[in-house]
Parts: structure tokens; sequence; C-alpha cells
């Protein structure tokens, strides 16, 4: 088959780019990116990509967000990272075409490894770290101005190397080079593009939600009425989580105070007495989903350090800050009250590094954005502050709905004989007083039997309803609960994004005899 005479000039311009050199880059842009990305692992490097998601994620709306969430879960994290690191391969690319340019200007082929390091670097600290909102040098960044310096020189340095090597070394052994057919140029670009579909499917098929909360039996139910802390579900806005040191670790009370404060680790652990069972559910959590858990929190009522501080009279909300730069903030009256903790223990353990540690904020009644962990500052402001979420379009109320979630049988499954149904129903801070199960779809409705006492009036409450099959068939098992206050769960569905999903859960059961 022979190409149009319309495209050959096209063909040909193609043909000539450098396409050597940029796959030169490429290789080499990879090898920048790997170190980078292991010194950030240790808390010393800047990893470009990584603030290149937060900066784009900041600036997304939070309707496109929750849309992007919904549909890939936690894929769409790492989507957002593919694609970050996708575009600076490019651009590494792009800068190797000059290679030959600069060989032509700087006579000694140190000079030009030397010039193309110290030109990463510079561009990394003064061009692309601020746009970012890294700040100049990196200033900004949690790793601090000497890690980001250190980092991109050395993931500068890597870049100069492996691509002196490729287009000195390499291209002396085959002067020839590469030089594709037509054919095997769009044989490539079909592969390229397949292995691009099929990566961004991968991503969606296994992170695609919703993971439904789930247990094989109401036994192993009750067994994990307390969530163990390695199931405790996680949610971040981060693309690596800060790893902070408990030794210089120091938590500030400032802002609108008489007596502003600032408390060791040590400081924390000595006050810490207050224990109380609280279930975190988080805002995008779809109905049924699993990101919903329940712990025993030790701290320090979050009152108890205010009134060390004498908050003044016109202060009426508290922001928080944290190590990662997230932001949130509450009504002065929810920061007062007697359950809000600074929580430094979970199940009677050191937080995790992915929990908070070493202090995180426990806000019953609240969906878990407002739960800041990693917290730096407590500040009493005058005002409605609105956090990160909220400046993206989330609520900044935040009063979780209630829901039922039916959580055993999973759904789909064959079931014969008596059936036992069980799951959780939460409503916050506000207790749960009846759940109701429908196995014909929604047509009639029977009481659940709630497990009594619940671990505290701040978590979910577990129910099982048993349940003899009529007939052989598919069912359709529908739930939902009544809050402390009385006030019936809402029935109409609706997506997370801004306030928190709302509508009955429901699952099919196929009964054979």
């Amino acid at each position: 088959m022979r190409m149009p005479e319309a495209l050959r000039p096209l063909w040909r311009w193609v043909r000539s780019l450098p396409w050597q050199r940029f796959g030169a880059g490429v290789v080499a842009g990879i090898g920048a990116l790997l170190l980078t990305f292991l010194l950030r692992l240790f808390g010393i490097g800047v990893f470009l990509p990584e603030l290149a998601v937060d900066f784009a994620v900041g600036r997304v709306p939070g309707e496109v967000e929750s849309w992007f969430i919904r549909t890939l879960g936690e894929g769409a994290k790492a989507l957002a990272v593919f694609v970050a690191i996708a575009v600076f391969l490019g651009l590494y690319g792009i800068a190797a075409t000059f290679f030959r340019r600069f060989e032509r200007w700087v006579p000694h082929r140190w000079g030009v490894i030397a010039l193309y390091t110290f030109a990463h670097g510079l561009i990394a600290l003064l061009v692309v770290l601020p746009l970012l909102g890294g700040g100049f040098l990196g200033a900004s960044t949690y790793q601090g101005v000497g890690a980001a310096v250190f980092s991109q020189l050395a993931g500068g340095w890597i870049y100069a190397a492996i691509l002196d090597y490729l287009l000195v070394d390499v291209r002396a052994k085959f002067p020839q080079g590469f030089n594709p057919t037509r054919r095997q140029f769009l044989k490539w670009t079909v592969i390229g593009s397949i292995a691009a579909v099929l990566i961004l499917y991968g991503l969606g098929s296994v992170s695609r939600r919703i993971q439904r909360l789930a247990f094989p039996s109401v036994a192993a139910m009750v067994a994990k009425e307390v969530t163990p802390n390695s199931e405790f579900y996680v949610v971040t806005k981060n693309v690596i989580d800060p790893v902070v040191d408990a030794s210089s670790w120091r938590l500030a009370v400032d802002g609108l105070v008489q007596a502003p404060r600032a408390y060791t680790y040590a400081d924390l652990l000595a006050r810490a007495a207050t224990q109380e069972y609280v279930t975190l559910e988080c805002v995008s959590n779809e109905v049924g989903g699993d990101l919903i858990s329940t712990a025993r929190w030790t701290g320090i009522p979050l009152r108890d350090l205010l009134d060390d501080s004498i908050v003044e009279l016109n202060a009426d909300w508290v922001l928080f800050t944290c190590a990662d730069g997230y932001t949130v903030a509450i009504p002065l009256a929810k920061a007062r009250d007697p359950a809000t903790l600074l929580a430094v223990r979970m199940n009677g353990e050191p937080l995790a590094g992915a929990h908070g540690f070493p202090a995180r904020i426990v806000v019953p009644g609240l969906y878990g954005m407002f739960h800041a962990k990693w917290i730096t500052r407590i500040t009493p402001v005058q005002g409605e502050a609105k956090g990160f979420w909220q400046q993206k379009g989330w609520t900044n109320v935040g009063r979780v709905r209630a829901t039922a979630i039916i959580a055993t049988p999973g759904t789909d499954s064959v079931v014969r004989g008596l059936v036992q149904i069980g799951g959780v129903a939460f409503a916050g801070d506000r207790g749960i007083s009846r759940v109701e199960v429908s196995t014909d779809g929604g047509a009639t409705w029977a009481p659940a039997v709630l497990r009594v006492p619940p671990l505290s009036g701040l978590t979910w409450v577990l129910w099982t309803y048993d349940w003899t099959p009529p007939r052989d068939g598919s069912f359709r098992i529908r739930a939902r609960a009544v809050d402390g206050n009385n006030a019936a769960q809402e029935p109409t569905p609706a997506s997370p994004f801004p306030n928190g999903a709302a509508g009955y859960d429901a699952i099919t059961l196929l009964v054979s005899t």
C-alpha cells in the first residue's frame, strides 16, 4: 500500500526529526527521575512528578476530581502520576535534541555534562519548583532547600551522564544509528498506542470502585467490630506521604490565643489519657463502600490544649495545618466538644505513618477529611476557614450522613436454607436507633437486630437479619437506617461530591436449594 502523495512531505519531516537524541533523552530522564524518586523516599529529595500531581489536583474542580475517583478509585492517582512522568520524560527528550548544538559550543566533553547537569538543576530549582508551588529552590517543600538542591543536581548529573554515554560512546560504536522504515515507524506507533490503552485500562480495572465493605460471615464481622490497624482504610491526597521525625516534630498552638504554645511528642504522650471508640468514614465513600473503619483512639481532648493557650473571644473556627501542607478547619464549638481528640495512639499502638504519626485530629460526627493527619499547627481564627478540599468545592459542614451497609453475605452469593444477613450502620455522633431490611427490592421492610450496646455512641452499630428465602431465584436485598435523633436515612441516591454519598445499599443474593 503506497502512501498518498499529500502525506509524503509530512512523513519526510517526521523522519527528519532527531528521534535518536529524543529517545536517548527519555532513557536518561528515566534515570534522573528514578534517582530523585529514591531520594524522595529517604526524605532527602524532591520528586518533580509528585509536585506536579499535587499542583494539578489542587486546581482540578472537585466535581471533576470526584468523577475520576468514582471511576478509577486509587487508579486515578496512579493515572495522574503516569501522565506527570510521561510529561517530564517528554521534556527530557526535547532537551536532549539540543545535545549536538551544545557539543559544538562547548569544546570539552565534561563541559557538556556540566552544562546539562547545572541547567537541569537551575531550571528545576528556579523555574519548575516555583511554578508547581514548591517555592524558590524548593523552600516551600516539606524536604526543604538542601534536599531540593541536592536531589535536582544529582538528578541532573545522572541525566547528563547517561545522555553523554548514549550520544557519544554508543554512537561511536554504532555510527549508522537507528533509521526506521515507514513500516517500522507505524508498527511501533501502533504497539505504543496499544500499550498505552492497556495501561489505562489496567489502572481502571485493578483499582475501580466500589470496593465493598465485606466480611465472610457475621462471626467475622463481630470479631472485627474494632478494625485491625493493618486493615483500617487509608485515603491521602499525597503521592508519597510525609515521614515525620518525632524527635524534632513540634505541635504549635497559635493564632487568636493569648498564650501560644509548642508541644513535643513526649509532652503529648505524657498527657494522653483519654480513650474513645470512634468510626471514621471518608467523604468519598460510595454507599456500601469500604472506606469506613473503627478504632480505639487515645489522646488529649482538643479543648484542653485550647484552654491552655486561652482562645481569644473573637475566634470562632480552628484551622489545622499538617506536615504535608494539608489544611482543614472546624467550628470552635466542635473543636471544644469533649469527644474531639488530638490522638497519638490507635488501638493501643502509636499511630502508623499512614494514619498520621505522630499526632492527628479525631472529630466524631464529621467525615474523614476533617480528621487531620500529621498535624503541626492548631490555629484559632475568626470567620469560616476553608481547607484544601473545601477550596475545591467539597463540603465544609461535613456532617456524616446516616447509612446502613450490607457487609455479609457478599453480593451475588449463592445461598440456601436460613441466611444470616449482617452489616453495619453509621450516623456519625448521632448513633443508630433502627435498621430495616427488605428482601423484595424495597416493597416491604422488616426490623433488623442491633448489636447492643455498640462500642460507643460515636461508632458504627452492627446489625443482623435472619432470613429464610421463600423460593429459589434471585432476590434484591436492601437496608436502611434511622439515626439516634429518629431521622431516617436519605433514600435518594447522591454521589459523594460534595456532601457525601446517599441512598440505600443493596445486594443481590441467588437462592438455590
